[in-house]
């Protein structure tokens, strides 16, 4: 059975978050179930606890942000899944997966948009359901990859 992580980066090889929405969504939905929650779930953590919900944002990885959404749910994650989807919403509907509007707002805004949920969310990150990396070894060991 091939590992990805928290386990090895496989899926990191096969997805990019760095060509665009569309290149994105065909290779992310061209993996396993278990490689596109464990791919969002390592994204969403790696960023937020390297520089917060602004740095997810702001950066490519942002394109996959209702992926990371879906990906908490599927961990047994909600609240977590809830404090990304409010996030999400500070910057409107449709969210927008292209990361030139995304910056541009954050740039626009009057300080930080999500300093008030960045507290909770790095919490989150590290105790709801053992955790987000605990949840995923789970979930891999269960399902798969």
């Amino acid at each position: 059975m091939k590992r990805v992580w928290p386990l090895s980066d496989v899926a990191s090889d096969e997805i990019s978050v760095y060509d665009g929405p569309e290149v994105f969504l065909e290779q992310f939905h061209g993996r396993s179930r278990a490689d596109q929650i464990v791919f969002a779930g390592y994204w969403l953590q790696a960023q937020i606890l390297n520089g917060g919900l602004g740095q997810f944002f702001w950066n490519d990885t942002g394109v996959l942000a209702p992926e990371a959404v879906e990906a908490c749910r599927a961990l047994g994650l909600p609240k977590l899944a809830a404090r990304i989807q409010e996030a999400m919403n500070w910057f409107g509907h449709p969210y927008p997966r292209e990361r030139e509007p995304r910056e541009t707002a954050l740039q626009q805004s009057d300080g930080d948009p999500f300093s008030e949920l960045e507290d909770e969310v790095v919490g989150l990150i590290y105790e709801e359901n053992s955790g987000l990396e605990q949840a995923a070894v789970k979930y891999v060991e269960l399902h798969g990859s």
